[in-house]
């Protein structure tokens, strides 16, 4: 069992909300956490500890909070997959195919069936769908950021703090360049070159993977967290999280 306490409801939702729009700006340049401290099975977890924060799920949104959080809190991460680290198909791009393929019990990739017939696979793995797929990076439209009322500047910083662990500059191989080709024949220009920004046209995006061919997933944000504030416990399911309030106070207890 844990729990999260907090003394002033409505002043942590709207910090927590804050938080939520900020996760990605963190000025955090700590240097690559040591995963074996932090990260371990849920099975060696003890019957009750507290926690500032717990997370569920240490997918591509869950690890930036992680990390961000663990700069000034106690944070919990429960994932129900383990690590990306040791798992030859996830870290290298020609695996990319075997990891989608394998329908193991304890396999990565899951296959589910969404609620309109349609068959796809997510994630059971830390770093979640960035484990997975095919790895192309690119940043949202100015349009779709004023949209959603995000501040312009915070979100580049944001990118910016992302892209710093996992993005890269893909090499074009014959293949890209025969599609690139293609397109710019087809009429679809101007011919933006490498880019991340959403432009019309023609365009080379970012990689997850790097020169080496090796996949970089939101796990490695975890570079940025506090090792001495987080906790990462893998193989945990969650099955019921359960509030309790005294006065100002709200705990949610999560059992797993």
């Amino acid at each position: 069992m844990y729990y999260v306490r907090t003394t002033n409801p409505s002043s942590h939702v709207a910090r927590f909300i804050f938080t939520l729009i900020v996760i990605f700006a963190s000025s955090s340049t700590s240097e690559k956490a040591p995963y074996s401290t932090f990260a371990k099975d849920a099975t060696k977890a003890p019957g009750v500890t507290s926690y500032d924060y717990i997370i569920v799920g240490g997918g591509t949104s869950g690890c930036a909070l992680a990390a961000t959080l663990s700069q000034g809190a106690k944070v919990l991460v429960l994932e129900r997959g383990d690590l990306p680290y040791g798992i030859p198909s996830i870290n290298t791009i020609n695996g990319f195919i075997d990891t989608l393929a394998n329908l193991g019990p304890t396999s990565p990739s899951q296959t589910f069936v969404s609620t309109d017939g349609v068959v796809n696979q997510r994630a059971r793995v830390l770093g979640g769908g960035s484990a997975l797929n095919a790895g192309f990076f690119t940043r949202a439209s100015p349009d779709y950021i004023n949209k959603a009322g995000l501040d312009p500047k915070l979100v580049r910083e944001s990118y910016e703090w992302v892209e710093k662990k996992v993005e890269f500059e893909p090499e074009v191989l014959p293949w890209q360049a025969a599609v690139r080709d293609g397109l710019l024949e087809a009429g679809v220009l101007p011919n933006n070159g490498f880019t991340l920004e959403h432009l019309y046209g023609t365009k080379i995006g970012g990689s997850i993977f790097d020169r080496n061919g090796k996949r970089h997933t939101a796990a490695d944000l975890l570079e940025y967290a506090d090792p001495s504030n987080i906790t990462v416990y893998l193989n945990a399911t969650v099955h019921r999280i359960l509030y309790k309030t005294d006065g100002n106070n709200i705990k949610s207890y999560n059992r797993h």
